[in-house]
């Protein structure tokens, strides 16, 4: 769908389920440290945000309910979430910064 003045809404076809909701979104976004999963979660679908390189850290998570994959711009709001998601999981690497207590 192409809005006036604005890129193309790309939406999913209506009859897939949240977790492929998700999954097909997911699979829109490509980045050279991260990996993106998606998988079933009591009451929505589980995000799962973890580096390309094993073992070093945990990976970070999210759950989207599936009531706010109903919105018909829940690709434009997911994006918002990742990124913003993101950004805290990479804020929570940093093992030494000069607010530690003690420095």
């Amino acid at each position: 769908m192409k809005l006036s003045g604005q890129e193309e809404v790309l939406m999913p076809a209506p009859d897939l389920s949240s977790l492929e909701k998700i999954q097909a979104e997911l699979r829109r976004y490509e980045h050279p440290l991260l990996e993106f999963q998606a998988v079933e979660h009591p009451g929505g679908v589980q995000v799962i945000i973890s580096l390309k390189v094993a073992d070093i850290l945990e990976p970070y998570t999210f759950v989207i309910p599936h009531r706010d994959l109903q919105d018909p711009r829940y690709g434009w709001r997911f994006q918002n979430l990742l990124f913003n998601y993101i950004h805290d999981y990479m804020i929570e690497t940093f093992t030494h910064t000069p607010h530690h207590i003690g420095t």
